[in-house]
């Protein structure tokens, strides 16, 4: 078992711990800067157009316009065309109306508690676009989530430091680029992890990474949370610090997004 796997994840009224690791992570990534051209070769870009989709925007409108994927679609290729140089990104704890499937959503006291708070980083790009390892990782999870809202084609990676590991997570892939990789197999830094998919098998969502850190899977083997119940963020913000820390671009928050 890895160190402190089962740490405390919620408990009674919500009590939190922070990770062991978490500390190490911020440490290193301080040390470190990863560029977008490792992560998308393809793309030859280096910055980014911040996007806001939380529930304040009022750049596509509410839940049914975030969900009317040939608008929101649209919306997007209007927005890549007049930011060429650009990757469109962000959402790194946003609260978000988008999330409608009764994945979503449970009912406690009679009242229901949704799961709406992002907890990774979504770069919009076209679908086949490839993603390659901007660190070597070793693959823990290769599976398909094909939900309504579900990740579609997901990998996990393990990546093993001198004094400690964390967890990357692409989701939104192709069914074929992700099952392509095998549990136990080692993509070495520059190497194609997979490729983005469309949302016939993406899990219903106009074509995008979810980019997200774990310090822990906590129990889960072939999924993990993207997103977060509210009332949980202290304990998901410690287990899922912000991707952002290894990229260190401006304006990749909300508060600081064009639209």
């Amino acid at each position: 078992m890895e160190q402190q796997e089962n740490f405390i994840a919620i408990k009674n009224n919500y009590g939190f711990l922070k990770h062991p690791n978490e500390n190490k992570f911020e440490k290193w990534a301080k040390t470190q800067h990863f560029s977008l051209i490792e992560l998308f070769p393809t793309i030859h870009k280096t910055a980014i157009c911040p996007l806001d989709v939380s529930i304040n925007s009022t750049w596509i409108g509410g839940e049914e316009e975030f969900n009317n994927l040939p608008f929101f679609e649209e919306k997007i290729e209007k927005l890549q065309a007049e930011n060429p140089d650009k990757i469109i990104a962000g959402g790194y704890l946003e609260k978000r109306a988008l999330y409608t499937s009764s994945l979503f959503v449970r009912k406690i006291n009679d009242e229901f508690d949704r799961r709406n708070t992002h907890l990774g980083i979504d770069f919009w790009l076209p679908k086949n676009t490839p993603i390659h390892a901007i660190i070597e990782g070793e693959v823990v999870c290769a599976s398909v989530d094909l939900e309504h809202k579900g990740y579609g084609g997901l990998v996990i990676l393990k990546h093993t430091l001198e004094n400690f590991h964390f967890y990357s997570l692409y989701g939104h892939l192709s069914v074929k680029s992700a099952l392509k990789n095998v549990i136990g197999d080692v993509i070495k830094k520059g190497e194609k992890i997979a490729e983005l998919g469309d949302a016939n098998e993406n899990g219903d969502w106009v074509p995008h990474l979810h980019f997200q850190i774990m310090l822990t899977l906590l129990e889960y083997q072939n999924d993990f949370p993207g997103v977060a119940f509210e009332s949980e963020i202290e304990f998901w913000k410690n287990v899922c610090p912000n991707p952002n820390l290894l990229f260190k671009l401006e304006g990749l928050s909300s508060k600081n997004s064009a639209f």
